[in-house]
């Protein structure tokens, strides 16, 4: 994080949804999630840009805006969708499907050079299916007890705001010139250690597994959203990389618990990150940040 500008932090809030077409609900208390992350994401030194209320066709054509645009200057680059979703997918406000390849794809190394080597985070706040997460006891000492609670496999109940909101084997040898031959890799006019994969340095942090809701109050925000700017400013001026910041929200999140319906939640995070992310010490607090969950 040694660049002039930290870089862009798109946001793509999706509240309003009385037009779609799958008859979603809107999503009240998502404004409360936006200040939140354009708070705490300016505060880090990012450009924050909010797109309201997008289709399907918004969203890729704010994505593609966004991958053509000159990164050499930043950092890095953060994306963060509030919305509706299923497994692997995202809805826009029409209620057409986005799937979450489709956002990250378009910042791949092939489509967006200027962002080559450098962390693309993407934030996801949205179900993931409409089952409960399930409840087990943890003794203090001693294996889990696998007795389940709390599950369900169909929506969420009342008050619950969700949607229903090959590797290189030993041996393998590395030629510059003449012909490959099976198994081999080969290389000419480029060395290989300048070449990075083009889905290199990719973090993804969804608020919930695959096929489970994720809660969001209409007076709070969402677990996730309001975990994640907490912990992004206690912890970052403790010098803590993000997947430890995002560890932590994870624990903090598998905690909550709401008592209608007895909903819990689980985030999860995956990554392509080739090094720590460590962001630089922001001078001074968040400006007007008050938490809105505790």
């Amino acid at each position: 994080m040694s660049g002039p500008q930290r870089g862009y932090c798109l946001i793509v809030n999706n509240f309003d949804f009385s037009h779609s077409l799958g008859n979603q609900s809107d999503r009240g208390g998502t404004h409360i999630d936006e200040e939140s992350l354009s708070l705490v994401f300016g505060w880090l030194g990012f450009q924050v840009e909010v797109v309201p209320d997008a289709t399907r066709d918004q969203m890729l054509s704010s994505m593609r805006k966004l991958a053509g645009r000159d990164h050499s200057g930043m950092d890095c680059v953060a994306c963060v969708v509030l919305s509706h979703g299923l497994k692997g997918c995202v809805y826009g406000v029409d209620g057409e499907e986005v799937r979450l390849e489709e956002l990250t794809d378009l910042l791949h190394g092939v489509r967006c050079p200027s962002l080559r080597g450098k962390p693309k985070l993407f934030f996801i706040q949205a179900c993931q299916g409409n089952q409960r997460e399930q409840a087990v006891p943890v003794p203090a000492n001693g294996p889990v007890n696998p007795k389940v609670q709390d599950q369900t496999d169909g929506p969420s109940g009342p008050g619950v705001h969700a949607q229903t909101d090959g590797p290189c084997s030993p041996g393998v040898n590395i030629q510059t010139d003449g012909p490959c031959s099976p198994g081999d890799i080969c290389s000419d006019a480029v060395v290989a250690s300048e070449l990075l994969p083009s889905t290199a340095d990719f973090l993804t942090a969804i608020a919930t597994t695959p096929s489970h809701v994720s809660v969001r109050l209409e007076d709070k925000g969402s677990w996730f959203i309001q975990s994640l700017c907490q912990n992004l400013e206690q912890l970052v001026p403790h010098g803590q990389d993000l997947v430890s910041i995002l560890t932590k929200v994870n624990d903090d999140v598998s905690q909550m618990f709401k008592r209608i319906g007895g909903c819990r939640q689980m985030p999860q995070h995956s990554s392509s990150l080739r090094t720590r992310v460590v962001f630089p010490i922001p001078e001074g607090p968040v400006i007007q940040k008050k938490c809105h969950f505790r």
